[in-house]
């Protein structure tokens, strides 16, 4: 094995799974870079009577990563944070049952469940404070049963005991919602020593708690950004250098680039890195740019269904426009963008794949044209990937932001690298853009472009606008 100190699999995967995190959170608030103010955030709220947390934001942001990091930070060490996920078909009185079996199993608890007419209780046979110990719960089917419940098994936990509530934004019944959002209230109301941190995908909170957000007054809410530029860097020299490895600018550069802002595609290229790095036959020291390029092949073809799929529908049996238009809607740093920002993308990207004088049937399409196949984009037939943003005809974002990092590794993997890092230049207001038009201008201020269809090369690139259906 070629990197040095680390003779064995055993070895090298121990530190791996303490310092990349591609499958599930990181724990580790050493590890959590650059979410160290919501940290902060998140305990002083924690600490309050009554309040509990609730973190949204975008699929793969590190939503779950900041709550498990949080957790451990508020829980007592007498015991670890619970974590429940959420589904479709999660209902709230299941989950406190739930719950109420982790917690006593966890304490080696065992159980008779007694039913009669008038009874329904589960008598628990626990080791507590090395003490045997009965305890009773009526079956959770009240509002009022749910919070004895959680009281009762906030006793025997810890001393400060957390609950994760992962997904939230799974469970499609607003009712159920709605009684998470009593039940918060009601221990609250009864001082309850328990505290819950929520986490939901989603661009606001209204989308996840409805028309109903103001009953959640018991939450701390943090909308999660996407991670900023010093912590991607962050996350892949401090990989690198726990195996003692040096590693390129150029690489550490494209890595964070690539992941847009979302930490998932920074640890799972990393992953690849060093584990290409351990198996070579040669003895590692520097991760340079070759070895990325391998990293990247084997970390397109791990990448999840729920991503690849969106992709192939775009692209897949569809003309090469489709690709060319796909990697233009992820070449800025911008989430929402204009249809004409988009256009001068695709020109710079077809450039870069055609060259300037292509073939008469590999010309650039008309904005038009091209604008009609962009809307495509949002049936889905095609994937679904893009939606009309704001309401706005014509401005478009991403229905699911994790995808922009896997189109740029798709594209920088056919040969473009797309400009992650650059956001589009400020939209020109149409009467200021047709005063600008090159008679007015002068000659040689736009591209000399001829498009697919036209005899003459067109000069004016601004004429059109994205006026076609949302």
């Amino acid at each position: 094995m070629s990197i040095f100190g680390f003779e064995n699999k055993a070895e090298f995967t121990k530190k791996l799974n303490e310092h990349i995190s591609a499958s599930g959170p990181v724990k580790s608030i050493q590890q959590l870079f650059g979410r160290e103010k919501e940290l902060c955030l998140i305990e002083e709220a924690l600490y309050a009577n009554g309040r509990h947390v609730f973190i949204y934001g975008d699929r793969g942001v590190g939503k779950s990563s900041l709550a498990a990091a949080a957790a451990a930070q508020y829980q007592s060490p007498d015991n670890s944070p619970i974590q429940v996920g959420c589904g479709p078909d999660t209902k709230f009185y299941e989950t406190i049952e739930n719950l109420v079996d982790r917690v006593m199993k966890s304490l080696a608890g065992k159980f008779e469940h007694t039913v009669t007419q008038t009874i329904n209780i589960k008598i628990y046979s626990i080791n507590w404070k090395n003490t045997a110990k009965k305890v009773e719960i009526v079956k959770v089917d009240s509002m009022y049963s749910a919070v004895n419940a959680a009281e009762e098994i906030s006793k025997y936990h810890s001393e400060n005991p957390v609950i994760i509530i992962d997904e939230f934004d799974q469970i499609d019944s607003e009712t159920e919602r709605k009684l998470f959002a009593t039940f918060l209230k009601d221990l609250g109301d009864r001082g309850v020593n328990v505290k819950f941190i929520f986490t939901g995908v989603a661009t606001s909170l209204e989308k996840l708690l409805g028309s109903h957000e103001s009953s959640f007054r018991q939450l701390h809410t943090i909308g999660l950004e996407r991670l900023g530029w010093s912590a991607r860097e962050d996350i892949v020299r401090e990989a690198a250098a726990a195996f003692s490895l040096s590693v390129d600018d150029e690489v550490c550069f494209t890595v964070a680039k690539i992941s847009n802002g979302f930490p998932y595609y920074a640890h799972l290229i990393m992953e690849k890195l060093l584990w290409l790095a351990f198996n070579n036959e040669q003895n590692i020291s520097h991760l340079d740019i070759n070895l990325f390029n391998l990293a990247l092949e084997d970390a397109i073809s791990s990448i999840g269904a729920h991503l690849k799929h969106p992709y192939e529908q775009a692209t897949s049996h569809r003309s090469p426009d489709y690709t060319e238009i796909l990697w233009a809607t992820s070449d800025s740093e911008d989430i929402i963008r204009y249809g004409e920002g988009i256009f001068l993308s695709y020109l710079r990207i077809h450039e870069k794949l055609h060259g300037k004088n292509p073939s008469p049937e590999r010309l650039p399409l008309p904005q038009p044209n091209f604008l009609a196949k962009l809307r495509d984009l949002k049936k889905k037939q095609y994937g679904g990937i893009i939606e009309t943003a704001l309401d706005r005809k014509g401005l478009y974002t991403y229905r699911e932001n994790i995808l922009r990092g896997f189109i740029a590794m798709k594209a920088l993997e056919g040969g473009v690298e797309l400009q992650g890092n650059v956001p589009d230049a400020p939209k020109i207001p149409t009467a200021l853009a047709k005063a600008r038009r090159p008679t007015s201008a002068g000659k040689g201020s736009m591209p000399n472009i001829k498009f697919r269809g036209e005899e003459k090369p067109s000069l004016e690139l601004g004429d059109y606008t994205d006026s076609g259906s949302s």
